[in-house]
């Protein structure tokens, strides 16, 4: 059950606002950390500051874009490359758009990135894992004010917002299946709700604006990360990672298990062309 410890921590959108402060953290630590970014030269300037900072000098940066499965496919080929397995996965990125984009792969752009790229970087790590070794996925609260469309992942008359949380919806579900299927292998698979809003996003629309109400965007962001830091050090499986120490089982969200099923099989029919 030991995972080997130079096992590396693996953040996705590791210079956007959470995942700054979890990248930070974890190279404080003294941890092997592998930055995933899409704009390279900002990922870059980064891993130099914390080099800096933490005297970690156990950082790597490879460029991913999630809007791609090729993309996903060579990051993962560089990854392997290093000769070292993953310890954690941090599945941090997250994107949102004003208007309906389309992805090369021929998927909505914003369910590709945070659902269907997101997904099948997760599987493709699987084989990267030892026994112990855990896998993240950020989801949003905005899940709880949406149920999955039956065409989904297909995406019809796009609103930013509930395509949005479809995906993060989607995504904690989509956990579920992926936490049973890898429980016999020992790897632990979570959902952390940091109760952070990304600031990028939430100029997209007011109607964010309500969650920005009772507590101030830098104590979200300090609550978030413990959170997210929780999950990370957790042996637990299967679980939902909430603020203020609180966690949930994940199947506590199932609500249609009809919707669920063809959610899990949709889905593994996508990643079976590029696994």
């Amino acid at each position: 059950m030991n995972t080997d410890n130079n096992g590396l921590y693996v953040i996705t959108g590791a210079t956007d606002t959470m995942g700054r402060v979890i990248s930070r953290r974890l190279a404080a630590q003294g941890k092997p950390i592998v930055m995933a970014c899409f704009n390279v030269e900002k990922c870059r300037a980064y891993a130099r500051e914390l080099v800096e900072t933490t005297g970690n000098t156990d950082i790597t940066t490879l460029h991913l874009d999630l809007g791609s499965f090729e993309s996903v496919k060579s990051f993962v080929q560089q990854l392997k490359a290093l000769g070292r397995p993953v310890k954690t996965l941090v599945n941090n990125a997250s994107y949102i758009s004003h208007h309906s984009e389309k992805s090369p792969d021929g998927y909505e752009k914003l369910v590709q990135v945070n659902f269907l790229s997101t997904v099948l970087l997760s599987q493709l790590c699987v084989d990267l894992m030892n026994d112990g070794s855990s896998i993240i996925f950020t989801t949003s609260l905005t899940r709880n004010l949406v149920s999955l469309p039956y065409e989904f992942p297909a995406v019809n008359n796009f609103m930013p917002i509930a395509a949005f949380a479809q995906s993060k919806l989607a995504l904690t579900l989509f956990a579920i299946y992926m936490s049973t299927v890898l429980r016999s292998r020992h790897i632990n698979v979570n959902c952390v709700d940091a109760g952070l809003i990304n600031l990028s996003m939430a100029r997209v629309n007011r109607w964010f604006e309500k969650f920005d109400i009772l507590i101030t965007r830098r104590d979200k962001t300090e609550v978030g990360a413990r959170t997210m830091m929780r999950a990370i050090e957790s042996n637990d499986t299967g679980f939902l990672f909430k603020g203020q120490d609180r966690q949930m089982k994940i199947t506590q969200l199932l609500k249609n298990r009809e919707v669920f099923a063809k959610l899990c099989t949709d889905t593994m029919r996508v990643m079976k062309k590029h696994l």
